[in-house]
Formats: structure tokens, C-alpha cells, sequence
């Protein structure tokens, strides 16, 4: 049976909003959803549209030839107009038998070549790109025309979608080679853009209850109300069965399992106006809490949500304060056992363990420089919770805000499963981001096979008293990616070599602070999880 789709629109939102009852969960205008039932729970993020850019003949001069057909073939067999299935069109220019028309030397005739070309690509009205040339042969750009996913309404053409565009040789072999075309700016599609939700929401007519505009699933508040232009949305998505349907189509009183996806539409609190942003966050963190209940039964997750108290205990007839490398033991409300370890070079540490706050795990201890605490899955060979690269895929997520970020340096990613060392660099194997070396701005960190540590300078700055997320992904074959607020950062091993580590490796999840100035930073931690797969999305 066909896919339906139903979505909601919240311009406030609340934690409350997100309820987990009885083995469902509800969210209001939504029906209730069966935990059990659930096929995907997904997060997406407001994204700004950015155009993609194909530079042809510009990335390696070639030498053109004569009477040879220079070809570019631009469509996307993805788009549907009328129920046709829109294909590559062609344009080409055929250099003359002596190219002489062309130019009197190879720049000159490259510049022709992408004169006449940008000229065809152009007076095609519906080809949804533009063309330009760079000047002084040295090729061209093809760029998307504004808009992947213009306000739908009837009789629109479906744009989904970046254009394809690709090189053809002539029939004997020449013109342009594959080299001669590449993806100088990558497609962004836009996602919870205010103007478009707006236009996506359904216009009926009240007497027949004929679509006039937009989608039938378009999102609306419950009261009725559309997006704002000038706000930003992210969206959850929650794909599951529905086991109580009617099968009209196989006989009366006949009920079956119907795939359907829920959408929620949230104010994120980073438009124009922000007064929505404390409210969003908390229904974020509710919806992690479903997210994360995806993988309850598998052994290697962690989730851990820092809202409820926990226990900590050192090893009998030990004093805290006389060995940096004491493990003591640090177990939460939800049942998360993690190793905590006071980092004190002058074993002076007078408070040893963190607080519980309002909203996350006040993690600052003595407010002394070089002092701190870092904590870790176990390092116990048996313990389950671990990702071992080539077998398994993993999401890292850590959320946490500092009031005076100038004040801590503080780590979060993955490590090799080995025993705390005092100082970070000393692990064998390392991903990980946080505020740098001064505490203002954020930096990635990568070890392989114990080599130096490579630490990367994003420029991003740590703003003072703001949410800051990190997430981390490491692939089947071990290429790390490291995100910190939603963008992608490189991470390393050596030089400008992506960070990519061996098959067999055994990573657990850690996050560790110390302190900077000798001054109070109060670093709080309100959620770390680690996700046995890399299709998780913060």
C-alpha cells in the first residue's frame, strides 16, 4: 500500500510537547505512535540553499582541436513534468576545419568554444541553470538556477534536485575529456526554510475540498496556522506501521499494516526572532530520548541525558586527591556507568567530583588551571560499550554550554579503548572536537596508530553561555568526519591526510575538561550518546 504522510507545525514548543506513554509516543496533531512500530526516527536541520557549480574546462586546459564537436549535457532523469521523464539535453559547437574562426591560439579558441556554448545553455528558458564564462579560456560555470524545492503548487514542475551535468565526446573520440569538467561548489538543499513551509501548507477549497495549493501534508500548527517567513525549522521525522488500517480494497472489516511517516516542523529559535530557541531545545532533547530508544537493545549504545543524579565512588581506602589516575566510578540515573578520573598534575584537587544541575552535569570541579576531570565508557575488556572500526559504524553526539568558554578547554569524541591518560595526546587512536588550546575557538583533534596528535583550528568561535553540539561519525572502513554546530570540519592524521582509522580498532566514547586561568568557566554537559550507526542525524 502507498506511503500517507501527516506533519505539524510547532512556532512554540516545550520538552512537554513530546510525551512517552505506554509504549507510544504523542506529540500533539500527530496520532499516537507505537515505540515498537517505528521503522526510522530522523533529525533534520534548517538548511540555506547553496546553487551548485560545475566549472567546465577550467580545472585542466585542454588544447582544442579542429572539426571536433565540443559537447555538455545537462537534465536530471529525477524531474517529472506532466508524467514525463525529463532527459539530458545536449548543446554542442563544432569547431571549424582550421580554427581559424576560433582564435589565432589555444586561449583564444578555449574562450570561443565557451562563448558559444554559454550562449546555447542560456537561451534554453527551462533548463533551471545558468551559464557564464570565466574569461581567457579558461572555461565556464554552469550554475542551478535559485530554488531546489520551490513552493509547490499545481502545475508547478517538480524541481527536486541539483541538475546532472556531463561531457560527451564527438563520435571519433574527441573534445572535451572527463577531466575537463568538476563540482567546484557542491549542492545544498534547502530544509526548514520559513517562506517555503508557508507555501507548503494546503490551500482547499471549502466547498468540493479540492487541493488548490501545496501539500496535502503541509505543515500547520493545530490551530491552524502557517510558517513564518524570516523563521527557521527544523524537522523530526518519524517513519513507522501502522497496524490498524482498513483494507477497503480486500474486503469489509479487513485490516492491514500501512507505512506512514509523521513530520514535526520546530521553530529552532535561530530566525529573526529567537524567543522560540529555549523551548525547541527542550523538545529536542525529548526527541533524542526516542531517538536513542531505537538502539536501547543494542550493547554498544550509549545514551545518557545528564537531567537526573547519579553516584559516584572511588576506590575503597583511597584518597581522592593523591593520584591523578584514580578511577572511581560514575553511574547515572539511566543506568550509564562511566569511568570518571580527576586530572591533577599537583594531586591537590580538593573537589573531586561534579554536581548535578537543573539541566545538565555541572562538570567544573576546582577552578584551578590544569585541573579537571575526564570521564569514559569502561575500559573493561568485556564491557559492550565500544565500536570496533570495520564492523560496526558510529554516531558520536555531546551537547554542552561553558558561561565562560575563555576559561576551559574541554574534549569530546572517541578514543582507543585503552587506560586513561593524563594527558590526551598519549592515546593511541583519537577523534574528537572542543574549544581549543585558548578556549575560544573550536578545534578538531586526530591520532592514528600513535602518532602525533594533529590538532585543526575550525576559526569557529565558542560563544559564552550558548548550547554547542559536536558530532562525530566513523564509517565501516574508518573515515571520521567531525561536525561541531551542524558544519563539517576536516580532521586529520597527518598534513591535510583525512583522518581514517584501522580495521579492528576499538573506540569508546569520552569527554574531559580542564581548566583555564584559574577561573570559573561552569561547563555544563546535557547530553552525550554514542550510536551504533552512522545514518544518525543532530
Amino acid at each position: 500500500m502507498s506511503q500517507q504522510s501527516k506533519s505539524v507545525l510547532f512556532k512554540t514548543s516545550a520538552g512537554s510537547d513530546v510525551q512517552y506513554v505506554g509504549g507510544e509516543i504523542k506529540i500533539p496533531g500527530l496520532n499516537p505512535i507505537k515505540q515498537s512500530r517505528i521503522v526510522d526516527f530522523s533529525q533534520m536541520n534548517y538548511r540555506a540553499e547553496v546553487s551548485q557549480v560545475v566549472t567546465v574546462g577550467g580545472v585542466s586546459a585542454y588544447t582544442p582541436t579542429a572539426s571536433t564537436r565540443y559537447i555538455v549535457c545537462i537534465g536530471d532523469v529525477n524531474r517529472r513534468d506532466k508524467g514525463m521523464t525529463e532527459l539530458p539535453f545536449t548543446y554542442s559547437y563544432t569547431t571549424s576545419a582550421d580554427l581559424s574562426k576560433e582564435g589565432a591560439n589555444d586561449a583564444a579558441r578555449r574562450e570561443y568554444i565557451s562563448l558559444q556554448l554559454v550562449a546555447k545553455i542560456n537561451a534554453v528558458t527551462n533548463n533551471w541553470v545558468v551559464a557564464a564564462t570565466l574569461g581567457g579560456g579558461n572555461g565556464f560555470t554552469i550554475t542551478d538556477d535559485a530554488g531546489y524545492y520551490p513552493a509547490p503548487s499545481q502545475g508547478m514542475t517538480n524541481r527536486e534536485g541539483a541538475s546532472t551535468v556531463f561531457l560527451k565526446t564527438d563520435d571519433d573520440g574527441r573534445g572535451f575529456a572527463i577531466t575537463n569538467l568538476a563540482t567546484t561548489t557542491a549542492a545544498v538543499y534547502a530544509s526548514g526554510v520559513g517562506a517555503t513551509l508557508a507555501a507548503y501548507a494546503p490551500v482547499f477549497d471549502l466547498v468540493y475540498s479540492n487541493l488548490i495549493s501545496g501539500f496535502v501534508d503541509g505543515p500547520k500548527t493545530i490551530s491552524g496556522e502557517s510558517a513564518v517567513s524570516g523563521q527557521k525549522y527544523n524537522l523530526f521525522s518519524i517513519s513507522y506501521l501502522d497496524d490498524s488500517v482498513s483494507i477497503p480494497s480486500v474486503g469489509h472489516g479487513i485490516t492491514g499494516i500501512l507505512a506512514r511517516t509523521a513530520n514535526v516542523w520546530v521553530d529552532n529559535g535561530a530566525g529573526t526572532a529567537t524567543t522560540n530557541l529555549a523551548g525547541y531545545l527542550a523538545l529536542e532533547k525529548a526527541m533524542h530520548r526516542g531517538i536513542a530508544a531505537k538502539y536501547s537493545n543494542d550493547p554498544s549504545a550509549l545514551a545518557e541525558f545528564f537531567d537526573s543524579n547519579f553516584v559516584i565512588q572511588g576506590p575503597l581506602g583511597a584518597v581522592p586527591t593523591t593520584a591523578p589516575a584514580i578511577k572511581n566510578k560514575f553511574l547515572t540515573g539511566y543506568g550509564n556507568l562511566f569511568n570518571h578520573t580527576n586530572i591533577c598534575v599537583a594531586a591537590t584537587q580538593t573537589i573531586v567530583a561534579p554536581t548535578q544541575g537543573a539541566t545538565g552535569l555541572l562538570i567544573e570541579q576546582d577552578a584551578t588551571a590544569t585541573e579537571g576531570a575526564h570521564y569514559s565508557a569502561e575500559v573493561v575488556t568485556a564491557c559492550p560499550k565500544e565500536f570496533v572500526v570495520g564492523k560496526q559504524e558510529v554516531t558520536f553526539v555531546f551537547k554542552a554550554t561553558a558561561t565562560t568558554v575563555a576559561n576551559i578547554v574541554l574534549l569530546a569524541g572517541l578514543r582507543t579503548k585503552e587506560a586513561f591518560a593524563a594527558d590526551f595526546n598519549d592515546y593511541t587512536n583519537m577523534v574528537a572536537a572542543g574549544t581549543g588550546p585558548a578556549g575560544t575557538d573550536f578545534y578538531t583533534y586526530g591520532i592514528l596508530s600513535n602518532a602525533a596528535t594533529v590538532a585543526t583550528d575550525t576559526t569557529a568561535n565558542a560563544a559564552d553561555a550558548t548550547l554547542f553540539t559536536i558530532r562525530i561519525t566513523v564509517d565501516l572502513a574508518g573515515l571520521c568526519a567531525v561536525y561541531v554546530n551542524d558544519v563539517k570540519y576536516p580532521v586529520y592524521s597527518a598534513g591535510t591526510t583525512a583522518l581514517t582509522f584501522v580495521a579492528g580498532t576499538v573506540l569508546i566514547p569520552f569527554f574531559q575538561y580542564t581548566n583555564l586561568n584559574s577561573a570559573a568557566a561552569v561547563p555544563n554537559v546535557s547530553e552525550l550518546l554514542a550510536l551504533p550507526s552512522k545514518q544518525v542525524y543532530f
